[in-house]
């Protein structure tokens, strides 16, 4: 009977290591507890940055606020996340509408760069109105 209780509490204990459960203590043989300072998988996943479509697209409508070289300011940015793509490992792209407050509307590609900087690039490839500024 007691053997079949310690075989109970450890199939109990290896599915919750697989299941990345670090209320039990370790997760492998060792390991230290998750309370001992490692982050937990669930932290670690918290600080990894979002790649979903949303996510980008979020980013990319970030430009909003920028000043362009003409002085002119991006006064609405609108991403279609359908074309999010990823280009390599941390970079993305995005097809976008940038509206400035010279009234200029351009077309272009936003690249999302999630590892380090989290910097946004911005790339207008068609002046769709030229605004008061062309």
């Amino acid at each position: 009977m007691i053997r079949k209780h310690a075989l109970i509490a450890l199939a109990i204990i290896a599915a919750a290591a697989l299941a990345g459960c670090g209320s039990l203590g370790g997760s492998a043989a060792g390991q230290p507890p998750a309370s001992a300072g490692a982050p937990s998988a669930a932290a670690v996943a918290s600080q990894a940055p979002c790649t979903t479509h949303a996510c980008i697209v979020n980013d990319a409508e970030g430009l909003k606020g920028t000043v362009a070289k003409d002085n002119s300011v991006m006064t609405k940015v609108t991403c279609k996340g359908s074309t999010v793509k990823q280009v390599v490992s941390g970079t993305y792209t995005v097809h976008c509408t940038v509206s400035y407050s010279d009234g200029m509307v351009a077309a272009g590609i936003a690249s999302v760069l999630l590892s380090g900087s989290g910097q946004v690039d911005w790339e207008p490839t068609d002046i769709i109105s030229e605004g008061d500024g062309g």
